[in-house]
């Protein structure tokens, strides 16, 4: 092929890049200049020295900035060498109500409620609308997530298909607010304006015991108050009757033993607001929260110790706040009533607080009163595609209200 004048041509873009390579081999060449200067005492700078400013930096907070993490150690500052033993929510006793009963200085004078709480017939109305109220709880509502996984201790590999449906808490809360609401409407106006009715409230009672230095931290899902004290239930303070014995297990087994604490009395309830005197706290049970460290299911004795350990928080912090911090001997017996559930199950139980002075052998003890643990129903679930609710008993409806008109 002929060649001619175009086909001579260079490529533009190669002979750019042959420009820069053959340029960037080249070696700078020093000069005199930077010795004649130094020989004149001029000073020389850096360029970096001349264009970029100096400046020193200020650590400043800013609000909305996650502070760092503070470690759980002994350098947080709620740490302390001595140990607490705690008991919170999540916590079951070993020894169940007994445990419960040395704890707070504890007996039982009768089973069952106190003759004043009269148990009234229930109308085939009321039942109609309470198991309204359990099928809205435990079907109709409208939340759907991960139910916990099923077990078979037979089979303890088996996976089971995952269930979808409304969670333990979820069912708590509706159960406990709509039966609230429906009592309340039975009881009548008269009644429900001296009652306020509290949610998610937290209560703190340190004590000391045995030369060991002990905290309850529990919190009230719902406490109905009144404008007035309950009345005390009995003269009889109990001391004729004696404690349990746990030899050799000690009181405090099971506790949470911590060194970061805060010890500290908490009454939620200020004297300023007019309904503050506790009247029935409503305690929820979760099965998938409340264990037992040891990895056993827990059992009904351990559910009753709860009741009591909470019923008697509520109470403890109450008269605290109502007869000063060092207070022992109770100048007036506090009353306080209990309903634990878990949306099937239902506790009742009542107590006559009578002294904070756990540690003693002598003088009056707390009286406390309770019934066994009742079902609402036996069963509520989805037969052929329909609701079906299978072995209601009234006797739990019967039993709040006679609760709430207690006064």
């Amino acid at each position: 092929m002929r060649l001619t004048q175009i086909l001579l041509r260079q490529h533009i873009g190669k002979h750019i890049k042959k420009h820069w390579r053959v340029q960037g081999k080249k070696i700078p060449r020093e000069s005199s200049a930077l010795q004649s200067l130094k020989d004149k005492n001029i000073p020389i700078y850096e360029p970096n020295e001349i264009l970029e400013e100096t400046r020193t930096f200020e650590k400043v907070d800013v609000i909305g900035i996650i502070p760092k993490q503070i470690a759980f150690d002994s350098t947080h500052p709620n740490w302390h060498s001595r140990v607490c033993h705690t008991y919170k929510d999540e916590n079951v006793l070993l020894e169940g109500l007994n445990q419960a009963k040395c704890l707070t200085r504890t007996v039982e004078l009768q089973q069952g409620l106190p003759d004043k709480i009269i148990i009234k017939n229930s109308s085939k109305e009321l039942d109609s609308r309470v198991k309204k109220i359990i099928y809205n709880s435990h079907l109709f509502d409208s939340e759907q997530v991960k139910l916990p996984k099923l077990k078979d201790p037979e089979r303890p590999a088996w996976n089971f298909p995952r269930l979808l449906g409304i969670s333990e808490s979820r069912r708590n809360v509706l159960m406990v607010a709509k039966l609230l609401q429906l009592i309340e409407s039975l009881s009548g106006p008269q009644l429900t304006k001296q009652r306020f009715v509290l949610n998610d409230l937290q209560f703190a009672f340190p004590f000391e015991k045995s030369g060991d230095l002990i905290q309850f931290l529990i919190k009230g899902d719902t406490l109905i108050t009144s404008d007035k004290p309950l009345q005390p239930i009995t003269q009889d303070a109990g001391q004729d009757v004696q404690l349990p014995n746990l030899y050799p297990i000690k009181d405090t087994v099971t506790l949470n033993m911590e060194n970061i604490y805060e010890m500290k009395n908490v009454y939620p309830v200020q004297k300023a607001i007019s309904k503050h005197h506790p009247h029935t706290v409503f305690i929820h049970y979760n099965a998938t929260e409340v264990k037992n460290i040891y990895e056993e299911e827990v059992t009904d004795d351990q559910i009753l110790g709860r009741s009591l350990l909470k019923t008697f928080t509520v109470a403890a912090t109450y008269a605290k706040e109502q007869f000063g911090e060092d207070v022992k001997v109770l100048p007036k017996p506090v009353t306080m009533q209990a309903v634990q559930s878990d949306g099937k199950f239902f506790h009742f139980g009542v107590l006559q607080l009578n002294t904070l002075d756990l540690d003693s052998e002598d003088g009056p003890k707390n009286i406390w009163y309770q019934t066994d643990k009742m079902s609402l129903f036996e069963s509520c679930s989805y037969v052929s595609g329909k609701p079906t609710l299978v072995g209601y008993n009234n006797d739990v409806i019967k039993h709040l209200l006679a609760l709430y008109d207690n006064v």
